[in-house]
């Protein structure tokens, strides 16, 4: 039976050899890799209505163009996750380098964030009805297709009813901290 590698005894491993790393550790790692930022919306009714919920993310992907399929991450324990799964719709707007202060109140836990209809000048998608940022570098609008439990996460994907693509700078994730792209020359 093959076990993993384990950091040898003794002196330090040198740079570049793998060793099995802490949370930590594999937290520095991930964050050289450069993600986008996202506002994800869903909706969900209350008894007085629908009201509207939203998170920032940085966990989204495509998965397919054919089906059109896209995926993000979400905590198992997530109240968010819990209204994606009752509404089976949602929507994504790219996030551009002026939405800085947005990631703010989407980040907040769900019993502090302020109403999100508040947060932001939202635009209603014509597909889901859930929420979008008309003026946000690209939009999706989706229908729930599978949620899978993985370690502490449930992997969401997503069929894409609708796409709205616009030329704004995105803003991005690096090392712990939100930055912008250099426009193209």
């Amino acid at each position: 039976m093959n076990s993993p590698a384990r950091a040898p005894s003794g002196p330090a491993a040198p740079p570049g050899v793998s060793v099995l790393p802490d949370e930590t550790h594999l937290r520095q790692v991930l964050g050289q890799y450069v993600t986008g930022v996202c506002a994800v919306s869903t909706r969900f009714e209350t008894r007085t209505g629908t009201r509207h919920d939203a998170i920032a993310v940085n966990s989204f992907t495509s998965v397919s163009l054919d089906p059109p399929l896209v995926s993000m991450y979400l905590r198992d324990d997530s109240t968010f996750l819990r209204r994606v799964r009752a509404s089976r719709q949602w929507a994504v707007s790219f996030l551009g380098n002026r939405a800085r202060p947005l990631v703010g109140a989407l980040t907040a836990p769900a019993v502090r964030r302020p109403p999100v209809e508040e947060a932001a000048d939202w635009a209603v998608g014509p597909h889901t009805g859930c929420l979008l940022l008309p003026d946000a570098p690209g939009t999706l609008e989706c229908d729930l297709h599978l949620t899978q439990a993985l370690g502490d996460h449930v992997l969401v994907v997503g069929r894409v009813l609708g796409a709205v693509g616009r030329d704004h700078e995105p803003l991005v994730f690096h090392r712990g901290a939100f930055t912008g792209v250099a426009p193209a020359p």
